[in-house]
């Protein structure tokens, strides 16, 4: 099975929603924070995402 650069980018995109979504309900500023290192790995793998979707944004252009 191959899986195109677009749908990883599709597929990144929407964890990134999920992760702002969870940041929104549960961070540090929210009615029902969690523990702040929960919110610390939500910030990390949005920065992940956001490397993945440069690679692959930047294999498709090459």
């Amino acid at each position: 099975m191959t899986i195109s650069h677009a749908t990883i980018i599709e597929w990144a995109e929407a964890q990134k929603r999920q992760k702002f979504t969870w940041l929104e309900d549960h961070g540090p500023r929210s009615k029902r924070p969690r523990p702040e290192t929960e919110a610390e790995n939500k910030l990390r793998d949005i920065a992940m995402l956001d490397a993945v979707i440069a690679i692959c944004k930047a294999r498709v252009a090459a």
